[in-house]
C-alpha cells in the first residue's frame, strides 16, 4: 500500500480547491440551496482529516502512514457532528442541522472509498520515462538550475581514473558527457529502460563533439539486465535509486554490486530528507510534490525515498565522502570498496 500523502494527497488538494471555489465563486452567484447549505459540509472530512492526521503524525499519535482508516473517518465524522451540531448551538448563535451531519457522513464515506481505491491500487512495477524524456532537460534547468549537475559531478575529479564505468539511468547524458571529457580512456556502459532518454544522451555526446563509440547504450530494465560480473571499476547511480521501492532496491543493489570490480568506486547523487528543523519540512514538501508529479507523469513505482546506505554497506562499500547541497535536500556520495582509495 502506498504511503498517505497527507496535505499532498490528491483528494485533499482537489477538495480544498472545490471548497475555495464554492466559497468565493459559486455561492455568491448561485441560489441553489445545496451549494449554500451542504456542499462545503460534504467536503469537511476530505479537507480537514488529512491536516489533523498530519498533526497526529507529528505528535507521534499515529504510528503508521497508511490512508485514513474506517475508524479514523468514523470517529471524526462523529466528533465534528457532535461539536458543530450539538455543542456548537449552545456556545454560539447558531442552529444545529441534522442534515449537516448527514453531509459530513456522506463526504466521509465517499472520501474513505476514494482513499482506499487510490492507495490500494496495485502499483506498476516499472516507470516509463519516454513521455517525459523530451522535456526533462528544460524542466531540470527551470526547477533546479545546475544544482543537480553539481551534485552529479561533485566527486568526478576525486576518483582514480576509471577503466570501465556503468552508469545506471543516465537520463539525458549530462554526467556521461562530463565523465568522457574528464577521463579520455574510460569506456562507459549506460543502461536505461527509456529509449527516449538514451536517444537524448546519444545526441548530447554528438553535440559535445565526443566520441560515441566510447559509450555503449543499452535499453533494458536494470532489475532484469544480466550485468557482467566484476566488470566495472566505477558504478554511477545519480538520481536513479529514488525511483525504486524498498523491495526493488533489495534486488537491484546486489546486482550492481556483482557488476563492480573488487576495488570499485560508486558515485551516488540523490535527494534526502534532513534530520530536523525547517530544512526537513521544506525537503518533505518538495519530495511529496516530486513523487506526486513523477507518479503521474511516468507511473513511478516508488512513492517515497528509501536511503540506500545500509544496502551499500551490506555489499561491502564504505562511505568515503559526502557533500550536501541546497539546505540538505541534495547529497553527493563517494562510496569505496577496500583498496579503492581516492587519489588526492
Amino acid at each position: 500500500m502506498k504511503r498517505f500523502g497527507y496535505v499532498f494527497d490528491p483528494l485533499f488538494l482537489v477538495c480544498c480547491a472545490l471548497y475555495t471555489s464554492n466559497r468565493w465563486l459559486i455561492k455568491p452567484h448561485c441560489q441553489i440551496a445545496f451549494f449554500h447549505n451542504w456542499f462545503n459540509d460534504v467536503l469537511l472530512i476530505p479537507c480537514a482529516l488529512p491536516l489533523l492526521l498530519l498533526v497526529h503524525h507529528w505528535l507521534r499519535l499515529r504510528a503508521h502512514d497508511q490512508p485514513p482508516t474506517l475508524a479514523e473517518v468514523s470517529a471524526h465524522v462523529l466528533g465534528w457532528s457532535v461539536l458543530f451540531e450539538v455543542i456548537g448551538p449552545h456556545l454560539m448563535p447558531t442552529t444545529g442541522d441534522p442534515w449537516d451531519a448527514v453531509a459530513y457522513a456522506c463526504g466521509g464515506v465517499a472520501a474513505f472509498f476514494c482513499w482506499r481505491s487510490y492507495y490500494d491500487r496495485s502499483d506498476q512495477a516499472r516507470a516509463d520515462f519516454d513521455r517525459l524524456a523530451p522535456h526533462y532537460g528544460w524542466l531540470e534547468r527551470l526547477l533546479a538550475g545546475r544544482k543537480l549537475q553539481r551534485c552529479r559531478a561533485a566527486f568526478l575529479q576525486t576518483i582514480p581514473a576509471p577503466r570501465r564505468a556503468l552508469v545506471a539511468g543516465p537520463g539525458r547524458g549530462a554526467f556521461v558527457a562530463e565523465l568522457l571529457r574528464a577521463y579520455p580512456h574510460v569506456r562507459c556502459t549506460c543502461v536505461d529502460s527509456s529509449s527516449g532518454m538514451l536517444q537524448a544522451a546519444r545526441a548530447r555526446l554528438r553535440e559535445g563533439g565526443l566520441d560515441e563509440s566510447r559509450a555503449d547504450f543499452i535499453q533494458a530494465d536494470l532489475l532484469d539486465w544480466a550485468a557482467p560480473n566484476g566488470e566495472f571499476d566505477l558504478i554511477v547511480t545519480h538520481f536513479f535509486l529514488d525511483c525504486f521501492r524498498p523491495e526493488q532496491l533489495e534486488r537491484l543493489m546486489p546486482k550492481l554490486s556483482e557488476a563492480a570490480a573488487p576495488k570499485a568506486c560508486w558515485l551516488l547523487a540523490d535527494f534526502q530528507e534532513p534530520a530536523a528543523g525547517p530544512a526537513k519540512w521544506r525537503a518533505r514538501a518538495i519530495l511529496e510534490i516530486m513523487y506526486i508529479f513523477f507518479r503521474w507523469a511516468t507511473a513511478l513505482p516508488a512513492s517515497q525515498l528509501t536511503p540506500p546506505d545500509s544496502l551499500l554497506a551490506r555489499e561491502g562499500f564504505t562511505l568515503g565522502q559526502r557533500r550536501t547541497f541546497d539546505w540538505g535536500l541534495l547529497h553527493s556520495d563517494l562510496w569505496i570498496r577496500a583498496g579503492a582509495m581516492p587519489s588526492h
